[in-house]
This record gives C-alpha cells, structure tokens and sequence, in this order.
C-alpha cells in the first residue's frame, strides 16, 4: 500500500547534521580522498571520549580509532598499596584460592591468572565516584524506585502487624507486655519511615585487584560485587590492548584502566560527561555504513586526555591541563583540540600557557580551542582560546544547512555568529577569535546517555570542527611529505579564510582555499615564522576609557619574529635561519583614523615603530576596529604577516551627569546593539528601564542583556551583569500598542567605561523596536578611595565607626543604610605540611622537570550539626590558566577520613551533617620546591552562614550610639554633593556574638543604603572584627561573705577551720603517695592482659588502698577488655565481672547517694559544698559503671544454656532497672556505654525498634571526634546486626555499603 502525500518528502538534509559543506572540508576530501585525516593523530582534551560510541571504533584504513585514552584529573584513581597474598580453602566440592579486598568481601582468585610474584595489590572504589552526575541521577532514580518497592513491603508488615495488636487487645488498661510491644511496632514504623526518608543511594562498591602476570600489569574489578573473579576480564594499559569493559547493562557506561607507580595506583578511566564523545565525533567519527554522519577527519585517529574532574562535575583542574600537555608530547600528538576554557584575570600567562606554548613552537602539535560562549558584549574570550595567541581560538557560527537539520526553525534566519559566542579583544588588545567554524551539530554521545546522538551548540562544537578541518590538511601535507609548522597551518587558514560581516574581520575556515595557499606558498620559509606584536604589557591596541580616547594617541609597538624552538636547546638549529631573516615589510592601516609609516626592514630580533590613533574622529558611544598590517613587499599577495588590532570604544559622556536615553533600536534575529557609556564619578549603581511596543503583530523573542565593566588584572565576569528575558509575549506581541517594560538595578563602578548590549537571540523570528533609559546613582562612603564594592572594617571593640556618605551623581531620594552580617570567618593555619616530589610516571613536565606538591593540613570543629561551610584559599581562588602554579585542590574530610567534598579555584559550599572535628587537605603543585616551601603557612578563610543573622544599628549621632537600643537613622534625601555621618555601633552585648566565634575571627555582611529595589552586585562588604570576650568581673560588694555562697564560719559539717591542719611537709607526702597510687593505677592498663606484674600490682594496690575506688573501677574496666579479642565476654569472666561490680557497690552508700540527688540542689554553692558534689558525682558514675558491668555480665549468664540462666535472666532485669534509676533519661542516647546496655536489653527481648531508634538518635547527634571513632564505628556494625534480626535484609546490605563509605577502608582519598 503506498500512502500519497499533498506535496513530495524530500531528501532529509543529512550534510547540515554535521557540517562539512560549508567549510568545504566535503569538497576536499571529495578530491582527495585519501586525506581525510589518516595519518594525523588528534587528542582530545575534555571530558574524556567513550570508546563505546557510534563512529569510534575504526577509522576508514581500518585501524583503532582510539589509540589511547587517559584520566589526567587523578578523579579516577584508586590507590592499590595494600597487598595480600591468597590463602587456599577447600570444601567438599572444590578448592578456592581467595583473598580479602578491601571492602571485606572474599574474593575468588581465577585459577588461570599468572602472577609469578603470588602478591595481589587490592583497592576499593564507590562506583559513583567515577559515573558522571547526569548517570547517577538516572540510577538512584531507578534503583531508589526498585528499592522503595521492597521498603514498602517491610513497612506495611509492620504496620500490619499494629494493626492487628490494636485490633486483638482493646482493653483500657493494657498489659505492661502489650505497651512493650506497641511501643516497639511504632518504633519500627518510625525507624523505616525515617531510613527511607535519609535514603541516599550507595551505588556499587568496587573491589579492585591488581597484579603482574611477569610482563604486565594486570587489573580485576568486581563490577557484580559478588567477589568471584573467576571469569572477570583482566585489563591492562588501554593503550597496550585497546581493551575497555562495561560497568553493568544498568548503566551501560565503559571503562578502561591505566596502572601507575608499580601496580600502587590503578586509574579507572570513565568519561565526566557527553561533552568529550560529542567533540570527538565532530572531530573523527566514521560511520563506514552511513558516511553521511563522518566527523570531519574521519580517518584521523583519536587520543583521549580527560581534562574534566568528575569529582567536580567535569570542571577542569590545573593538573589535569599538565598532564595533558605532558600527553600530547609523549603520544607525539599533531594536533589537539580543547573545547574548555574560563575567564582570565591575565589572558597571556600562567603556567599552562606556558607549557603548551612549548608543546605547539617546541614539539610542533597544533592547539586548538574553543574562544568561549560569553558574548555579545565585547572583551569575553575565554582563556586559554580565546587569549592565547600560541593557539587557534574558534568561534561559532550557523549556516543556512545547519538550522534547517538541525534546530527545525519554521523559518531562514541570516548566516551570522551565534549571539552568545564570545568576542574579543582580549584586555590587552589581542584579537581573541582566530577563525570562525561551524558551531552545532547533531553526532554520537557515551553509551549510557542511551541515545546514539544529540544536538550540542557553541564554540566547543566549532573548535572540533575546524580541529577536524585542519586535520584533513596535515594528512594531505603528510602524503605528499612536506614539512609543516604550526605557524604555517595559522597562516594558511586566517589569510584563506571567508570573509564575514564581523567585528574584527575575523573569516570562517575554508580548506580548500587553505589547502591551496599551502601549497602556493609552501617554499616560502617565512611561514614557518610567527610573528609577535608586543606593547607595554600588551599585544594589541584598545582604547576604552575617557582618558585613552579624548584626544590623539601616539603609541609605540615592537614586532618581533618568532621561530620554531629547537628540541635540542644545545642544538642551534634555527641560529642560521635566524641569521638569514630579514624582510622589507610595507605597513597598511584599514582605517583614516589610524596611521603608521609606510615601511620597515626587519630582522630576525624585531623592530619598533609608532603607531598614531586619534579617537576624536569617531562617534562617542560606538565600537570601532581597525589594523596595521605588514606586508612582504616581494609576496603581498600571501596576506599580511602580521597584524596590529586596533580596538576603540569611545565613550559617551553624560552631558546632564546622570542619564542617557537609547531610542528605537531595531532588532531582527541575532542582531545586536552596543554602547559604550563613562559611569559618572562617584557613581555606585544604576538603573536600566527596558521599553518595547509595537502596532504591527510579531513574534516573541529572546532578548540577552549583556553590560561590562573592564578592570585591569580582573576578569570580565567580575564586573558583568547578564541576562536573558523575552520581550512581545502575550497581548504585547498582539501589535495593539501596549507597552512592555523591564526594570533591572545593578552595581557599578565610577569613571569606568560601560558598555551596554543588547541581543536578539539568533533563532528568534520577529521585528523589534527597543528603548533604553540608564539612570546612574552614587551613595558613597567619602573616605574610601575607590567607588563601589568597598569593604568597610569595623573594630568590635570599638564602641563605634564613623562613615561620611556623600551623594556625587545626582540628589538621592532613597538613602536609608542598614547593615547584617551573616558569614562568620574563621582563620585557619595549618597543623601540618608535606612538601615532596611526585610520581614520575605521570608529573614530569615536558621540559623533563619533576613536579613537587606541597600538602597543607587543616583541623577545625563545628558544634552544631548540618552546618554549611565554605573553606577559601584567595591566593589561589578564581585562578586557573592565568595561574603561576600548576594546581590547586583541596578535599575536606570527617574524623573517619569520608570525603565531604572537593574544592578547586570556585568556592564551594560543604555541609557538614554531624557535630566535631574535621580535616582540610590542600595540595599546591608547582616544579619549584623553594617556592611552595614559602606557602607552607598558608591561611585557609573558613566561612560559614550564622544560624542568627546580626543586624548593627546605624545612628545619626554619636549620643545615639549610648542611649539609643535602636537605628536612628532612617531613609531620607542627599542632595548631590552633600555629606552627612552616620554611626555604625558594634555590640555591646557580647552574647549576640556567635558561640563559635574567637577573638580575630570575621562578621561578613554587606552594607545597603537602598533598600527598595535590590542591586545587583551589592555595594559594600562589611568585615567586623570580633573583639576579646569580656572578662569576669569578680563581684567587689563589701560584706558579701555570707549571702553570696561563701563558706561561713559555724561549726558546720564542712568547716574546715574546725579541723586540725596538716603541715606542709605532711600535705606533701600525703600529695607524693597519691600522685604515685594514680600513676600507678594508670599503667595498670599498660601491661599485657595476662602479665603477673598487673596482677601483682593489682593486688597491692587493693591491699594499699581498700576504699580507692579508681583501683576497683579500674579493675572492673580491665575484666571488661579482657575478651575483646574473641569479640563476646566469657563466662568466666562474666562471674568475675560481677564480684568486683558488688565489692564497688558495697563501699558506696547508696541510699545517702539517692537522698542527695533525690533533693534539688542550689545552682550558687560554697567552696566545700562543690567539693562534696564532686565526691557524690563520682560516687554515682561509679555506681552506674559496676551496675552496667553487671548487666553487661548477667545477660551473657542469662544467655547460657543452662539451669542458673534462667536465674541469671531475672537479676539482669532487676540489675537493669536498677541502672536505669540512675540515668538522666529513659533512653540514655548521650553515653554510649550506656546506650550499648539499653540495646542489649531491647534486643533480648525482639524490641529491635526501640533499639534502632535509640540508635539512630546517638548516631544522629554524636559528636564525631577521634575520641568518638570506634563508638561510631561499633554503632555502624549495632545497626548492622539489628538490621539481619529484624529480617530486614535490604536495609541490612544497605548499611553493609554505607560503612564502607562513612569508613573509607583505604583511608585518606588520593588527590
């Protein structure tokens, strides 16, 4: 049956999947088949690639697609030190050679495995740990729904099971048995309802083993957790083998290995995210049944560099970029694409600048990189693409073929750059964008995502692209054997590439016209030479503020070849190339408003020469560019061998002082608008009134606001504000005139440069007209030297601190400060530092230098639990390629050494769930070891939010700051250029200080002086300086020896003026002997369990001192230990347990001891009345220790199977509701030893609830410290057992996982 259509389906338009038309990459290789990229090897550096993907298995000669694939994040590895050695156990059925892993299952060695050396080398891995986080949420969402289904099951039991107790007894005075009973159900109930509720899905556990079979090493991964190896593949350095495994059909997420430092470090290799596969497939997929969907450089081969930290989400660290570089010149890389990059403070420096500066003039690959998706506004390049003139910097474009396949618009919108790729210049002038690509495309992602492709835009798909484009040039160079740099490569694509309508002349990439410049100019040695434009501190022209555009610039530049390094430095290689440089070059400027001389001779070490700018020929408000270009006099034809960009953006200045407005700016899709505005002197915020209406119907749109603010050594983003919003939905798009308006108020800084820009999104259809209104204000502090985002610094101990505002812009209607804090600042100094050389096998420079890391450790405590808090290290923060060291990273850890959370250059925010102390390590990596010796007292900024949130009061006079509880000072007007004080008080109520705060520490808050519309941004940071805390004052009242609790002078039980006073010879020899009985009882311990000498010494002490309790609390202490290595008390030692408990109860008089806690005693006691509490406290700590002994002693009788238990059973009842007399409450949850007796009770009699209740309670509020450790651990294994015998088997495995990871076996986490 054929179904007729009202008009033909056409052909689905496949090229414009992944675009290869338009950069006439399809053409060439059309021509040239054979080079389509064999031959050249690409790295890859991003989130790692999946070998598993569709179009990455083979390239079109048939050979391995993946040649390699490495983690160089270190987010991967497992440290495999811990070595053990199989033991053989035999049954009736077989004989099984077996070893323990680290997660305490029994692991079965394959019989078939050789390893000469009998040694296994074992780790542990929580699985999530290496599953990106979009995987972990499909996971826990599936097995969380699988789990909760067997959870459900548990529950209704229960439920059912009080139901029907409630139902069987109705009685009005039930049993003392059935109240046991329902109380434990409930708890039950309580305890399931609350373990769901907690819930966090502990994935697999790996059990890791490695060995050398004499040749390799060799890697086993229990992926079942079933610890039979038997059958489990064994991997080995992908590289070696090209082997990769899958996790589980669940996941369906690959993995390989790489083995380091002797089989000690195994990195398990996964992808951080879909990004890297998606880049690679642009880059060289080959689909050989479908070569419709190829990548660009399909028979390229690929190396995979995982830059991407999965720990931090896919962000790249610095170590990870260093590894790299050292990669790319071991697998003898030609070229490589890095689809990464963030802001930089300094866009030409930093240590991974440096390095690939080596690795492109030095080694020879090609680095190209995405520019960044930061636009429209100006000055947005990300590093390292778009700031490092050492790479080729892409950019994104779209194309007629890619709209219409890929995004399905309903209509054609204009071939343009996509509105948010970044544009240059960069800070100090450079260009940015070398060259524009493709910037989407539909092509393969991992496995697990479960989809063969998707659609991804932006420069990381454009960088792949030209990457891809480039690629198919080598590979032609390489078959014809002719010699190439990746200088000429440079050369070739930006003097061939196709012009667009674009700010900086910028072109997009044209192969085939690279392809034939290369040859056309292929014996010209001069292409091999890159050519550097250097001003003071800069590499480029840009004038932007007042005093750089209001009159003619004259300006000197230095341009200076550059040659391709010798890989031999001692070699001399290029010393004659050098020697014979020299060109007659002739200078061309683009524009009449920038002049230069016509000519200059150059050698091999540069030249100078004066560049004149005369900003005053351009329109106030307006972005212009122009060039200075060098032309070989004897070859102009080849393009310009170098350039001078030339950036102005001449501002307006506001002729009324404080507003400017924009009329009827028309916008169609991907049209942008820009202005550039001097912030008036003084002025700290502004607002922007956003008008749109129409009288004609038209589509909504999305619009991007975009403003910046430049600073010197500052990124762009720390002074941008950008947002996107629509503007024609609804009744305002209907054309009835109604008019739309946005509001936006945000900080800015005075006599700085501002630009304004405004975007229609690229995809979105409709005319639009759009009017602007921007209103600068200035409240200002008159005593800071810098406008806005000030910090004022108070001294708490000061009474108070004066600021004088001022109004410099305009009358301001609305000033009214006030002021919170809320961010308490601790300092921290390290407790310790390590400084040492790392591993050779992955941190060596290029340059062969060895890397040292210095490791900083930091110990601090919180007494509240399920606190966040945000450690900070500002000499490392927000710096990343534009970073003098190689990496920073730092992990914080609980007292049981789990890790809480990583932190990088970005403040991150760590919760920490339980009360106690916690540990920081830091890492600083650098090849200078004399240089991190000197950060070796690093401080660390521990910042937390305050649970109460500290208002100061703000006065308008000093008098008010006494006698005023209250601000005085209220919103009012400032006329322009008037001052006014206001007071700030500090606390004089020590106590609104919070508890946790010492003397030095930080209030951070943040002062407002309007309050009504917030201000993006902020304006001033306030630091309080937290002063001592006040000393206590002795209470000087004449005559208060009587009332006050002092001690009087009758003839009282405790008069101790009635007795007769020892010497001080005799008080000496009394405090010798008890020093030596104390110090004697304390070695007790220190002697072997069955050593004569703590027997005999055990027996003179009772003999020495027969009512010295200690020595019985001590002995009785002792008995307890004595079993701890078979686990369970004896009843031998039960028997003995309960003597020496009786013979300590017998010498305290309990009855006097009850009377006394029986009777409410006064809080303001005298000296002798505290020393009697003193006594009688012991004395009741005594008695609940021998009764808890004797519990703990009586239910291991009562558990024998003999007549006397049942005997036993009764006085353990008894024994225990003696105990329980003596506690504060009727669950003791505060003492676990205590709590250990309740639970023994509870579980004797099935009530697994209440103990689990109990228990849940203790390990909810503990404090978690190194005294607290093995109480911690020994509740985990409680739960555990409580768990199996309440048949609960799920929650029982569960808690079996959550140990291994509240109590990392393998201790610390390699960083």
């Amino acid at each position: 049956m054929t179904i007729k259509t009202s008009k033909p389906i056409p052909e689905f338009p496949t090229f414009g999947l992944l675009p290869k038309e338009e950069t006439e990459a399809a053409a060439f290789m059309k021509k040239y088949t054979e080079f389509d990229g064999r031959g050249t090897v690409i790295a890859i550096l991003d989130t790692g690639v999946d070998p598993g993907a569709a179009g990455l298995q083979k390239t079109t000669e048939g050979k391995q697609k993946i040649i390699d694939i490495i983690d160089c994040t270190g987010s991967g590895d497992v440290v495999t030190k811990t070595i053990m050695k199989p033991c053989v156990k035999k049954d009736s059925k077989e004989t099984l050679s077996t070893i323990q892993g680290l997660s305490g299952r029994t692991l079965i060695i394959d019989p078939t495995w050789d390893n000469p050396s009998g040694e296994f080398h074992v780790g542990v891995k929580k699985a999530h740990e290496l599953f990106p986080q979009k995987l972990i949420s499909r996971l826990t969402k599936e097995r969380r729904h699988k789990f909760e289904s067997e959870h459900h099951k548990l529950l209704a039991e229960v439920q059912q099971k009080l139901a029907n107790l409630e139902e069987t007894h109705t009685s009005s005075t039930p049993t003392e048995a059935d109240i046991a009973i329902k109380s434990d159900l409930e708890a039950r109930i309580e305890v399931l309802k609350d373990a769901l509720k907690n819930y966090d899905d502990p994935g697999i556990i790996l059990d890791i083993v490695v060995f050398n079979d004499g040749s390799d090493w060799r890697v086993a991964i229990d992926v079942d957790e079933c610890g039979d190896l038997r059958g489990v593949p064994l991997l080995t350095d992908y590289r070696k083998e090209y082997q990769y495994q899958t996790f589980s059909q669940e996941d369906m997420l690959n993995y390989s290995v790489n083995i380091y430092d002797n089989g000690n470090i195994v990195s398990i290799v996964t992808v951080a995210g879909d990004h890297g596969t998606h880049v690679a497939a642009i880059t060289a997929a080959n689909h050989p049944d479908d070569p419709a969907l190829n990548g660009v450089a399909p028979g390229a081969q690929i190396v995979s560099l995982k830059i991407g930290d999965t720990r931090l989400g896919s962000m790249e660290t610095g170590v990870g970029l260093a590894r790299a570089a050292r990669a790319l010149v071991e697998t003898k890389c030609d070229l490589a694409n890095m689809s990464y990059g963030e802001p930089s403070s300094d866009p030409d420096s930093g240590h991974f600048l440096y390095l690939i500066r080596e690795v492109v003039s030095k080694y020879g690959c090609l680095f190209i990189c995405s520019a960044g998706n930061s636009g429209p506004a100006l000055s947005t390049t990300g590093s390292p693409g778009g700031t490092s003139s050492d790479m080729i910097g892409v950019g994104a474009y779209v194309s007629h073929s890619m709209t219409q396949a890929e995004y399905a618009l309903l209509e054609s919108v204009p071939e343009r750059a996509y509105t948010w790729s970044s544009q240059g210049p960069c800070t100090d002038g450079y260009m940015g964008v070398t060259i524009y690509g493709p910037g989407s495309a539909i092509t393969s992602t991992p496995v697990y995502s479960l989809t063969k492709s998707q659609l991804m835009n932006g420069t990381s798909m454009s960088s792949p692209n030209v990457t891809g484009c480039i690629a198919l040039l080598l590979s032609g160079l390489k078959a014809e054997g002719k010699l190439y740099t990746p200088f000429r490569i440079k050369n070739a694509i930006v003097n061939s590439a196709k012009k667009l309508n674009e700010n900086f002349g910028v072109g997009f990439i044209q192969v085939q016209k690279a392809w034939d410049y290369l040859v056309t100019y292929y014996d010209r040695e001069d292409q091999d030479i890159s050519f550097e434009v250097k001003l003071p501190n800069k590499r480029g022209i840009y004038l932007r503020e007042e005093h750089q555009t209001s009159s003619a610039q004259l300006i000197g530049v230095t341009v200076k070849p550059r040659f391709m390094q010798e890989i031999e430095p001692t070699s001399g290689e290029n010393n004659m190339k050098k020697f014979e440089f020299e060109t007659r070059l002739a200078l061309v400027s683009t524009q009449p408003w920038v002049r230069c001389p016509d000519f200059l001779l150059m050698g091999s070490k540069g030249r100078s020469f004066d560049v004149k700018v005369d900003p005053t020929q351009l329109n106030p408000g307006e972005f212009d560019y122009g060039e200075v270009q060098g032309y070989d006099t004897t070859c102009s034809d080849r393009g310009p061998l170098f350039r001078v960009p030339v950036t102005v953006t001449r501002p307006i200045i506001l002729s009324n002082g404080s507003k400017v407005t924009f009329d009827n700016w028309s916008f169609g899709p991907g049209h942008i608008e820009r202005r550039f505005i001097k912030v008036p002197d003084g002025a700290t915020f502004a607002d922007l009134t956003i008008k749109f209406s129409t009288t004609k119907p038209t589509s909504p749109a999305r619009f991007r606001l975009h403003m910046m603010q430049l600073l010197p050594q500052k990124r762009f983003t720390s002074h941008e504000v950008a947002n996107y919003f629509f503007l024609g939905q609804g009744s305002y798009g209907d054309g009835n005139g109604e008019e739309q308006i946005e509001k936006k108020r945000f900080a800015v800084r005075g006599g700085i440069t501002l630009e304004v820009c405004l975007a229609q999104f690229w995809s979105n259809l409709g005319n639009h007209m759009v009017s602007l209104d921007l209103t600068f204000h200035g409240i200002q502090i008159a005593n800071n030297t810098t406008n806005g985002g000030d910090t004022i610094y108070i001294n708490g101990g000061d009474a108070f601190t004066r600021i004088d505002v001022v109004a410099p812009v305009r009358r301001e209607d609305e000033v009214n400060p006030s002021i919170m804090l809320d961010v308490l600042r601790r300092h921290l100094r390290p407790v310790e530092y390590s400084l040492k050389p790392l591993s050779p096998d992955r941190d060596v420079l290029p340059n062969s230098r060895r890397v040292y890391s210095l490791t900083l450790t930091y110990k601090f405590n919180t007494t509240e639990k399920n606190t966040n808090v945000s450690p900070k290290f500002p000499a490392f923060s927000n710096l990343l390629y534009d970073s003098y060291f190689e990496d920073f990273f730092a992990i914080v850890y609980d007292s049981n050494k789990k890790v809480l959370g990583y932190i990088d250059i970005y403040d991150k925010n760590i919760k920490l769930e339980l009360k106690g102390d916690y540990v920081i390590q830091a890492q600083v990596r650098h090849h200078s070891p004399e240089l991190l010796e000197k950060l070796n007292n690093t401080v660390c900024f521990l910042e937390s939010n305050l649970s109460k949130k500290i208002n100061l009061e703000v006065y308008n006079h000093i008098s008010e700051v006494f006698n005023s509880n209250k601000s005085t000072a209220s919103k009012r007007s400032l006329e322009k250029g008037c001052r006014i004080a206001y007071f700030i008080g500090s606390p004089f109520d020590y106590s609104l200080y919070p508890k946790e705060a010492k003397t030095g520490d930080i209030l951070v808050g943040k002062l407002n002086f309007v309050n009504s519309i917030k201000v993006e941004g902020g304006q001033y940071i306030v630091n309080l300086l937290v002063p001592p805390a006040p000393a206590k004052v002795k209470d000087s009242t004449p005559n208060g020896g009587g009332d006050d609790g002092k001690e009087s002078s009758s003839n009282g039980e405790f008069n101790e003026a009635s007795k007769t006073e020892k010497t001080k010879e005799e008080k000496a020899a009394d405090n010798l002997t008890e020093a030596i009985r104390d110090l004697q009882i304390s070695h007790l311990k220190k002697f072997p369990v069955e050593s004569n000498q703590r027997a005999e010494l055990l027996a003179e002490l009772e003999n020495n001192y027969p009512t010295h309790l200690p020595i019985f609390l001590t002995k009785l202490e002792l008995l307890l230990e004595s079993d701890t290595s078979s686990g369970t008390m004896s009843p031998e030692t039960a028997n003995k347990v309960l003597e020496v408990a009786d013979e300590i109860l017998s010498k305290i008089d309990l009855r006097d001891l009850a009377q006394y806690y029986g009777v409410k005693q006064e809080t303001n006691i005298n000296e002798a009345a505290k020393k009697k509490k003193k006594e009688y406290d012991e004395n009741k700590k005594a008695v609940i220790s021998a009764l808890r002994a004797k519990v703990q002693a009586l239910e291991v009788l009562a558990s024998e199977s003999s007549l006397s238990s049942n005997v036993a059973a009764g006085q353990f009842e008894d024994t225990y509701k003696a105990l329980a007399q003596w506690w504060d409450t009727t669950v003791p949850t505060l003492d676990f030893k205590n709590l250990l007796v309740y639970i023994i009770r509870e579980r004797r009699a099935g009530r697994y609830g209440n103990a689990l209740k109990a228990l849940n309670k203790y390990l909810n509020d503990i404090s978690l410290t190194n005294d607290t450790l093995k109480d911690f651990e020994k509740a985990l294994g409680i739960k555990m057992e409580l768990f199996k015998e309440a048949e609960w088997t799920i929650w029982e495995n569960y808690e079996r996982k959550t140990k291994l990871i509240r109590i990392p076996p393998g201790g610390y986490a390699p960083f």
